[in-house]
């Protein structure tokens, strides 16, 4: 996604907020790699501000914010600046991020996209390490390649990221030496270069070809005039098969130099230890040659034509508007504040009145205001519509008439108040889940407040600015703050549409002189509002499960509860209500409208439309979501101690008093069929939407939807199908989280224990007997997009069920080793791929179904080396056990990740479902870490040889229309017959370094 930043408050009290920067302008880039727009004004040619040595005070210079007393900064003699704070979480562990001041908007127009190509290099070798050594020697110390290990450059940063789940004083001085070499001493051997060009040339060609088309057109008619008009971060192909060793090496000297560079430290480990390593391993880095001047970035320029239109077959019809105003360097004040939060309050409200509409009678399936002050570039305001039906001129007067009526008139009271108060909720649920964040979450944060030249506090001292400030947002202040955002050059306009569109200019003009929209009325919704439950119902078991911390209560009705207290987030609570058979209920051999399921939570309860229950949620911690699991139907909610009751007693509601909404399911019906085209555009999006049921066996419940059957879909359907569903089979809540186990139950008892009692459902069994593809099944299919672009996954049957827990494991270590292997082998030798992945999958409920195999995006003609590697590693690793250091860095990573994992919410909520009805569930959990701790090399290769190695793969493919209309139809080219046995080739664990 598009990195922008700006003040404190957005970024730590706004996280609710239904407000995002527009990918339209600035598209995300294949893998980390990130574009945002260019700067405003050229940056004066001189070296940026500099910290002096010792300086501690660069961080928060400027500002009279009060800072936190959690960070300790400094300066080195060379200029590095650095960052270190203690943090508990996760234990054991240190986040480290070296952020280096230089971009793609560094570069000169021959090297685009070497920025991007020169932090793939730095982990191909360095004076000190050889190529690899750096993946390897993170692995061994438990840190996983792609997650904890990564990289990413963006136009105005490079920031290097280790997750290390080791604390010591060796580890981390090992860590540290390794990215001090790579910042200082990389090597660029000519033939590691050539190797890695394939690499990077693999991820440029991944990008989907409208988000390419689409971002150039959006970057050089919205941000003409500045650099990044013209800059795309991953470059170009002939800029990228242009880049010579040396040129690449001149580039990293010039501008990787220490006083460009800021390294952070968090996480649990003595800050003065942190700061004597940092001083110790990076500060004998010395710059090569004199400073570069900063790169000259641009001023916004007017353009003759204010709007441009892109025809992409199968798209819909969507907009994107801008506003453009030169960057105006603030320092981060109480100030600056007051003005974001003005800005930020006007678009909450505005975009609630856009979707207020949306959801009624509009012309437009969704509208939202964007856009942000991105630091030293430009300050910019986003609208984007899109449209139903090919409706886009209508679509487009309406937003205006919403727009003009916002101009024209201030807010209202109880609007600004309705937004203050879900604000002050979010900064209330920060300062109480502060103590409880996780050392990567800090190390984030201060790497986008130096980028955005901007400060972070404590989450007491943003949410004291906030209470200073909200007295102030009157109407006529957010009214101003609105006035700013549509300041400025624009609008200019691109739409996007199937075919070509004549007068866009014309149709743009009209639409600027709509007349103002009326607004909505206020009103006040309570949970009185609610129909009420039965009399509380009454519990009549308890089982302690004391080695897992975990209560299973059992209630009269037929209902339990699977409970266990945490405080791994501190005020949160996580709630999910298990009932009925989920995917393993419905019939296997047709398909059913339970591909729409998520709109259950969004189609209001009761008496109660979707507008009056986010107003009844104001000020609240309180969710509602739908999902169709294996084994059940599961509604969901995120709350916190005090909210639980009301939590439960909304979802509760949900259930016994459903709401079907037909505007609201017309809606989602038309987006599905606006957005039906797109699955064909690319070799990754047609994978996306074929693998499923190839991958089980033609079963209807993962069979795509065809356009077809959405169509003829209607609100009746939906009701008719969802209605008995929500009354099928008792329920199991799951709670985990910051609450006691008393109030848990007392909550149950007045809410789902209250409910009467619901008849038990069995599924049948042809429902459970899904099976992966038959071996040497093969399949192919066809996108759209880019020619260059194919997808490829080869695959065996396994096995399933809660039995034979130790080979299902050892099948999931080897996943990890199909790609650490495939990893080196398709990616850093052969330079095919981006990112292989290798994955070891099976199912609880469905007994026979289980699967592992590789999958990759190479171009068609590669194919065929993605199916020979493949097979030539299974092959290898069932015929001999890994040496002792691959399999060592192959199981580090997973125990360091099952730790961190088992100290969440999330992973309780997931490994705890189904306990109150299934026992043998609880000794998977209770047996996940010893089973991996007593797990050998041998384990591994006797599960491969023994559900694996004896039957042939399955295959799978994706190619570009034209060469599949030139190849074998359907059917596919299977992959070459069984290969020998390979060398073992250990590798990364995981894709993802290196943009």
């Amino acid at each position: 996604m598009t990195s922008f930043r700006r003040s404190l408050l957005p970024r730590l009290l706004l996280a609710a907020a239904p407000i995002a920067a527009l990918a339209a302008a600035a598209p995300a880039q294949a893998g980390a790699t990130q574009a945002k727009p260019a700067a405003a004004q050229a940056k004066a040619a001189a070296t940026p501000a500099q910290a002096k040595a010792g300086d501690s005070g660069w961080f928060y210079r400027g500002s009279d914010i009060a800072p936190d007393p959690a960070w300790t900064f400094g300066t080195l003699p060379n200029g590095l600046r650095y960052a270190v704070r203690r943090n508990a979480l996760p234990a054991g562990q240190v986040s480290i991020r070296l952020r280096m001041d230089v971009g793609s908007l560094a570069e000169e127009d021959p090297q685009r996209g070497w920025a991007h190509y020169v932090e793939h290099m730095v982990f191909r070798g360095t004076a000190d390490f050889h190529d690899g050594e750096a993946r390897q020697t993170w692995q061994r110390l438990g840190a996983s390649f792609g997650s904890d290990t990564n990289a990413s450059t963006q136009p105005t940063q490079t920031v290097y990221q280790l997750d290390l789940p080791k604390n010591d004083e060796a580890s981390l001085e090992l860590s540290l030496k390794l990215l001090a070499s790579m910042a200082d001493t990389a090597t660029f051997d000519p033939a590691i270069v050539d190797a890695e060009r394939g690499v990077v040339l693999a991820e440029y060609g991944r990008r989907p070809e409208l988000s390419v088309k689409l971002g150039d057109l959006t970057r050089n008619l919205f941000f003409a005039g500045l650099k990044f008009a013209d800059r795309d971060t991953i470059g170009t192909e002939a800029t990228l098969k242009g880049a010579t060793a040396a040129g690449l090496k001149s580039f990293y000297e010039r501008w990787y130099r220490p006083e460009r560079a800021t390294l952070i430290l968090v996480g649990d480990a003595d800050p003065k230890m942190l700061e004597a390593l940092a001083a110790k391993t990076f500060g004998g880095w010395k710059a090569t040659g004199p400073a570069p001047a900063e790169p000259a970035l641009g001023a916004i320029k007017e353009v003759p034509e204010l709007s441009a239109g892109l025809a992409y077959p199968g798209s819909p019809y969507a907009a994107t508007l801008s506003w453009v105003r030169p960057y105006r360097k603030l320092p981060h004040t109480m100030t600056r504040e007051r003005e974001d939060l003005a800005e930020a309050l006007a678009k909450r409200i505005v975009n609630r009145r856009l979707e207020a509409k949306a959801r009624g009678d509009a012309a437009f399936l969704n509208a939202q205001i964007g856009g942000d002050r991105s630091t030293d570039i430009a300050d910019y305001t986003q609208v984007t519509v899109m449209a139903k039906e090919g409706r886009w001129q209508e679509a487009l007067k309406q937003v205006y008439a919403i727009l003009a009526d916002a101009l024209r008139a201030p807010p209202s009271d109880a609007e600004i108040a309705r937004e203050i108060d879900n604000l002050r909720s979010s900064g209330r649920s920060n300062v109480e889940g502060e103590p409880t964040r996780r050392s990567n979450q800090w190390a984030q944060a201060l790497v986008s407040a130096i980028d955005g030249d901007s400060i972070i506090s404590s989450a007491p001292a943003t949410l004291a600015v906030f209470e200073a400030l909200a007295p102030q947002m009157t109407p006529a202040a957010v009214q101003a703050g609105l006035t700013r955002l549509f300041a400025g050059s624009g609008p200019r306009m691109v739409l996007l549409s199937p075919e070509p569109v004549p007068d866009i200019a014309k149709a743009l003009s009209v639409a600027a002189k709509a007349e103002p929209a009326a607004r909505l009325a206020d009103r006040k919704v309570t949970m009185d509002d609610l129909p009420a439950l039965g009399a509380p119902g009454r519990e009549v078991s308890r089982e302690q499960i004391a080695d897992l911390g975990v209560t299973i209560v059992r209630f009269a009705n037929g209902s339990s509860l699977v409970f266990k207290k945490t405080d791994f987030e501190k005020g949160r609570v996580n709630v999910s209500l298990r009932f009925g058979n989920g995917v393993s209920g419905l019939p296997a051999d047709r398909r059913t409208i339970a591909w729409m399921g998520s709109l259950i939570g969004s189609t209001g309860i009761a008496g109660l439309d979707l507008d009056a229950l986010e107003r009844l949620l104001t000020g609240r911690r309180m969710t509602i979501g739908f999902d169709v699991a294996e084994d059940a139907f599961e509604l969901n909610g995120t709350t916190n101690a005090q909210d639980l009751s009301d939590q439960l007693r909304l979802l509760v509601t949900k259930l016994a008093y459903p709401r079907w909404d037909a505007t609201l399911f017309n809606r989602y019906k038309i987006a599905a069929l606006e957005n039906y085209q797109l699955s064909f555009s690319s070799a990754s999006s047609r994978a996306g939407r074929e693998f499923g049921g190839f991958n089980h066996g033609g079963d209807a419940r993962w069979s795509p939807v065809e356009r077809e059957e959405i169509a003829a879909s209607t609100p009746q359907d939906f009701q008719t199908f969802f209605e008995p569903l929500l009354q099928q089979g008792p329920i199991e809540a799951v709670i985990v989280g910051d609450v006691d186990l008393e109030p848990a139950v007392a909550a149950m008892l007045k809410t789902v224990a209250a409910l009467p009692k619901r008849a038990e459902v069995t599924p049948a069994p042809a429902s459970l007997a899904v099976q992966p593809p038959k071996a040497d099944a093969t399949v192919r299919f066809d996108h759209q997009g880019d020619p260059g672009q194919a997808y490829a996954a080869i695959g065996w049957s396994t096995f399933g069920g809660t039995g034979n827990r130790k080979a299902r494991r050892a099948l999931a270590l080897a996943g990890n080793m199909i790609q650490v292997r495939l990893f080196e082998r398709l990616r850093d030798v052969e330079g095919a791929t981006y990112s292989p992945n290798g994955f070891a999958s099976s199912s609880e409920i469905f007994e026979k179904w289980g699967v592992l195999g590789a999958a990759a995006e190479v171009r068609p003609e590669r194919t065929d080396l993605f199916f020979r590697l493949a097979r030539e590693i299974v092959a290898d690793m069932a015929a001999k056990p890994a040496a002792p250091d691959e399999f060592e860095r192959a199981i580090s990573p997973v125990m360091s990740g099952l730790d961190r994992r088992l100290k969440t919410n999330a992973y309780w909520l997931s490994a705890m479902e189904g306990w109150s009805r299934k026992p043998a569930l609880i000794d998977l959990t209770r047996n996940l870490v010893s089973d991996y701790k007593a797990m050998t090399a041998e384990d591994v290769r006797a599960a491969v040889a023994t559900y694996v190695a004896d039957e042939n793969p399955w295959a799978f493919t994706v190619v570009p229309a034209r060469a599949a209309a030139a190849s074998s139809p359907a059917g596919a080219t299977p992959p070459p017959a069984k290969a020998a046995p390979a060398a073992a080739a250990p590798g990364p664990s995981a894709a993802g370094t290196g943009g």
